[in-house]
């Protein structure tokens, strides 16, 4: 179901087929054919709804509220979301076009309706399959926001992409450059990597499930026929359903047979063909058994048949992720990847040519090898020669033309002296080392969480690029701590016994990184706590690169007082350790002042209700908020402010855990003139953080925006990789030693870990939000600050009791338990 903001008629729907696997052969008969690139009925109009192991049609009589006209609800309220025109419908349901006001964004609507909302097997598996697609935040999958119900009909909100899809762009320009191609599939393949790792195959990549946005970022959308990889859920489907769009389906699909990672390479591998061409394979038949019978028999086409100038790389990525036998195909989205940036960065760097062809040389032979195993050669490489062939035939033709091209210029003569000579890159060998990236990419926290796995990943790129840590290559162990404390703890036991990794980074909330650092002092192992955090904490255990309360919260009341000339504080946060001992920490400041707060408010995680204390800090006459609340109540507390009339001219609230990506979910037009304090902001004019962020914004998409959360996991990364190597082993005891030594010239400036306390050095900034919805850094300390954790206004023995009193009140946890 398509999540553009194109106005779709009801009967064009996207490809898509399901039927029995007897009639999966050239002689079982055929079916009306129909030229239309959209000559498949989707799932939506089919009335199938996809499971596990494959799909079920659906017969139930709709309700009466299922079966409503669906012009009807346009210009309604569905809960807080204001329906504006109908996208596309089908049997399955409708897809609505909707405006959230309360942080001013255009969402996409989708209604589970007609027969399948009157289906409880159809609504379980709505359910199911809405929390499986929940827990891809990634750039390249078109988002899901939320999943709910109303009058007993569900219903999906969907992230809303305005340009249209592939198709469209085919439909629109007829052909399109293979460069331009190749970059639309390397986004859907990053889009498949994170899918992949989350256990769900899509199993209907095609053009018209590849949105498009402004920037050109491309995106995977409609996960309608997903398959949930090793789910313990009962299986929904009749046996031997044929799943899938049939010009883009595997062999495995058109058989009816297990499939797994590989058969959406092959659908990808197709798509790439018809974006190159202007035609899907096999479109030599418009009948839909002979398509699927060519899918299973007929030899892979060769794209340059029908398009010119194609690199002979395309050609040969083509080959791999189509092959027959999914042993013969990339053995991962990641592996398809790799070979499509490859080719990306020879058609724009042809100084990097040949040190490429040798890295892609090396990639090939260890995946052959794990592939066919030492005894004997697969048939996969021979197509992994046939793209070695292609790629060292570009490189021959750039690397002959740069004499040329410097002809071209001011001389008139060729120096060769002046041509720039190839360095080939460092590569690590032998073992890795392991480390652990611990955040929650799914629940309350992913929005914030997921851009410092993002930023620790390209600290772990550039490593490896330029030669790994001790000469070997850094393998990078991902894992999802769920935004629940306890899978924090138990996933940390993992990555340590497990994956046998040697240091931990990560961990967000204070509640998480408290569970974990029993596993980590249990083990003698070693954390980096990238976060600014309340302090009050001190272990051989854990270096900590985020802010103590010193250099983050206790400045912002300092500036408060002095430069805004506030008197009247309102704390409010999350009731877990973090706020609790913030608002501590700040009431003990305020009384040095000479002030008292004049209220404070804490809600659990996930809390949407403020009304209340909206009326309670209008009651208080405070002139100031601190606001420590942490994820996503964040929109909702600040929507309940607006509608109280307290607003920014009068009331300022200052933000501890509101960075940039967090601002983009708010209403910004409503936030102008709040503020937040960190120790880096996004837009910090200094060539170190212009170079940082052209690095990631490359690497990820040119709209990212970067948190100081991910600038400090970024080069906490950095940092210890300094460590390790001045250490000379991976022994734990040796690099957390040499860790209390380190220094860096990070993007915010000179970072340094002071030895007595594990924490480090920090520069102070206070940023407000511009009438363009970004940060304005408004002042900085003119040094970075020596690092505090234990407020001078307690002895550590005091500071530690309340800490003591604050879990016992919480039953021995880190956060209030749950009403």
């Amino acid at each position: 179901m398509d999540t553009t903001g194109k106005e779709n008629p009801p009967e064009n729907d996207a490809d898509g087929v399901s039927q029995s696997a007897e009639a999966a052969s050239p002689d079982a008969g055929d079916t009306k054919p129909d030229a239309n690139r959209d000559m498949y009925q989707s799932t939506i109009s089919s009335g199938v709804v996809s499971d596990d192991e494959g799909s079920m049609q659906i017969n139930a009589t709709p309700n009466d509220k299922a079966s409503i006209d669906p012009k009807a609800r346009v210009g309604t309220f569905v809960g807080k979301y204001r329906i504006t025109k109908i996208i596309g419908s089908g049997g399955m349901g409708v897809v609505y076009a909707a405006h959230d006001p309360i942080i001013s964004r255009e969402v996409a609507i989708k209604f589970l309706s007609g027969k399948a909302a009157g289906d409880d097997t159809a609504l379980k598996r709505f359910v199911q399959e809405a929390r499986a697609v929940g827990q891809l935040q990634h750039p390249n999958v078109v988002g899901l926001f939320e999943v709910d119900q109303t009058d007993g009909i569900w219903y999906l909100v969907m992230e809303l992409v305005d340009q249209g899809t592939a198709s469209d762009l085919l439909e629109s320009e007829k052909t399109i450059s293979w460069q331009r191609a190749t970059r639309i599939i390397a986004d859907a393949c990053r889009g498949l990597v994170a899918a992949h790792e989350k256990g769900l195959i899509h199993r209907d990549i095609k053009p018209d499930n590849i949105m498009l946005t402004g920037d050109g970022t491309a995106k995977i959308s409609d996960f309608g026929l997903a398959k949930i990889e090793d789910s313990a859920a009962p299986t929904l489907t009749q046996i031997n359903q044929v799943l899938g769009t049939p010009h883009y389906m595997s062999p495995e699909q058109c058989r009816s047979s297990t499939v797994d990672a590989r058969s959406d390479i092959y659908s990808l591998g197709a798509t790439y063909f018809d974006l190159l061409t202007g035609a899907p394979p096999y479109a030599h038949s418009t009948d839909v058994m002979q398509i699927m019978f060519a899918q299973c028999n007929e030899p892979t086409p060769d794209p340059g048949e029908l398009a010119e100038d194609l690199p002979p790389l395309c050609r040969g990525i083509i080959e791999q992720a189509m092959a027959k036998d999914p042993a013969d195909r990339y053995q991962s989205a990641q592996e398809m990847l790799t070979d499509l940036q490859i080719l990306l960065e020879t058609s724009t760097d042809s100084r990097d040519s040949l040190a490429v062809a040798e890295r892609l040389s090396q990639l090939s032979g260890s995946r052959s090898a794990l592939r066919s195993g030492v005894q004997e050669p697969h048939a996969g490489a021979g197509r992994r020669k046939f793209l070695i062939a292609g790629l060292i035939s570009l490189l021959t033709l750039a690397v002959l033309s740069i004499p040329f091209i410097l002809l071209r210029g001011k001389h008139s003569e060729f120096d060769s002296s002046a041509a720039p000579s190839v360095v080939p890159p460092v590569i690590p060998e032998g073992p890795p080392i392991k480390i652990g990236i611990l955040h929650s990419l799914s629940g309350t926290m992913a929005l914030s969480e997921s851009g410092v796995v993002d930023a620790m990943l390209l600290a772990v790129e550039e490593l490896n690029n330029s030669g790994g840590v001790l000469g070997r290559p850094v393998e990078a162990v991902v894992a999802d701590g769920e935004s629940n404390d306890a899978v924090f703890k138990k996933v940390a036991e993992q990555l340590i016994n497990k994956d046998k990794v040697v240091t931990i980074f990560g961990c967000w909330t204070s509640s998480s990184r408290k569970q974990v650092k029993s596993v980590v002092e249990e083990h003698d192992q070693l954390l980096i706590y990238p976060l600014q955090y309340e302090g009050l904490e001190q272990s051989p255990n854990i270096i900590y690169t985020g802010a103590a309360p010193n250099q983050q919260i206790l400045p912002a009341v300092q500036w408060a007082y002095a430069f805004q000339k506030r008197r009247r504080f309102f704390i409010v946060g999350s009731d877990y350790v973090f706020p609790r001992a913030a608002g501590a920490i700040v009431t003990d400041e305020l009384r040095e002042m000479g002030l008292e707060p004049v209220g404070e408010a804490y809600v659990p995680m996930g809390h949407s209700e403020f009304s209340e204390i909206a009326a309670q800090i209008v009651e208080s006459k405070t002139d100031v908020i601190l606001n420590l609340i942490n994820g996503e109540s964040n929109v909702h507390f600040f929507h309940a402010l607006r509608m109280a009339g307290i607003h920014s001219e009068d009331v300022p609230t200052i933000s501890f855990s509101i960075a940039e990506p967090e601002l983009r979910a708010l209403n910004t037009s409503e936030m102008e003139g709040d503020f937040a304090a960190w120790n880096y902001f996004h837009s910090l004019d200094t060539p170190a953080n212009e170079e940082f962020v052209a690095k990631f914004q490359k690497k990820y998409n040119a709209t990212r925006l970067i948190s100081d959360p991910m600038e400090t996991g970024y080069f906490s990364i950095l940092l210890w990789a300094k460590a390790v190597e001045q250490a000379g082993t991976t022994d734990v005891a040796a690099i957390r030693a040499a860790m209390l030594n380190q220094s860096l010239a990070a993007p915010e400036g000179e970072v340094s870990i002071d030895p007595e306390t594990g924490h480090t050095w920090q520069p102070f900034l206070i940023g407000q939000v511009n009438d363009k919805g970004r940060f304005e850094i408004v002042w900085n300390s003119p040094k970075a600050i020596a690092p505090e954790p234990f407020p001078d206004t307690r002895t550590r023995k005091e500071w530690e009791q309340f800490l003591n009193e604050l879990k016992a009140g919480w039953n021995g946890q880190w956060s209030a338990p749950a009403d």
